[in-house]
């Protein structure tokens, strides 16, 4: 019989590899706001050093202003997750900020979001999730699956994607050509459709099952 803490490695090292699949980084921190775990994607973005950094002492931005933001929601992020619970605290929605980069590209796109502990008893048991998304680099979704599995029309599917790619309500409304209260309308649909009810859960179901691989 398997020992408790094998069993534990064994899904650790699923889950690692199911997000080192999602073409958008992800990091994992623990309860000192630590990073526990960098997906590929991740890494990639943190070793160019343009706008994020990641390390055992924390995340930080290329400007102080943006470290102090962007340490102010992982806080405030965590503080909700210790009080309230994670499925508590997720209902207030993720936390979205972006970092300028030194190159002059488009700035990172970073959510801050409360996630379950990964168990284990180590001290190291994710608490948040950071998402970060490089808009130079688009995150590739399947709409065609995704329209095919939910029903969604093509409009939706857009809609569904771009919300997950990092963009807001009113950024998918201009790319789209739309208004943003049209734009709002076609989310509805789509979450009625998928019965995720919020955009988190939303961008967590895309994620997980409709972005390409990286690479």
């Amino acid at each position: 019989m398997m020992r408790s803490d094998s069993v534990l490695d064994v899904v650790r090292k699923a889950y690692g590899a199911v997000l080192d699949r999602l073409d958008v980084g992800v990091i994992l921190l623990d309860a000192m706001g630590r990073p526990s775990f960098i997906n590929a994607r991740a890494a990639d973005i943190t070793a160019r050093g343009d706008g994020f950094n990641a390390g055992r002492a924390g995340v930080t931005a290329s400007l102080p202003a943006e470290t102090r933001a962007l340490q102010a929601a992982i806080a405030a992020a965590m503080a909700e997750a210790t009080a309230a619970g994670v499925r508590a605290a997720g209902e207030a929605g993720p936390r979205r900020l972006y970092l300028s980069r030194p190159s002059g590209l488009a700035p990172l796109a970073v959510t801050v979001m409360p996630v379950a502990g990964t168990g284990g008893g180590d001290g190291q048991e994710a608490r948040l999730a950071l998402f970060v998304v490089d808009p130079e680099a688009p995150t590739r979704i399947d709409t065609c699956g995704l329209g095919a599995a939910y029903g969604l029309t093509p409009r939706e599917a857009t809609v569904a994607a771009l919300l997950s790619r990092g963009s807001d309500v009113a950024q998918a409304a201009k790319t789209l050509g739309i208004g943003v209260s049209s734009a709002r309308q076609y989310l509805k649909r789509v979450l009625d459709k998928t019965g995720t009810r919020r955009q988190a859960n939303l961008v967590r179901l895309v994620l997980r099952s409709f972005a390409d691989s990286y690479g």
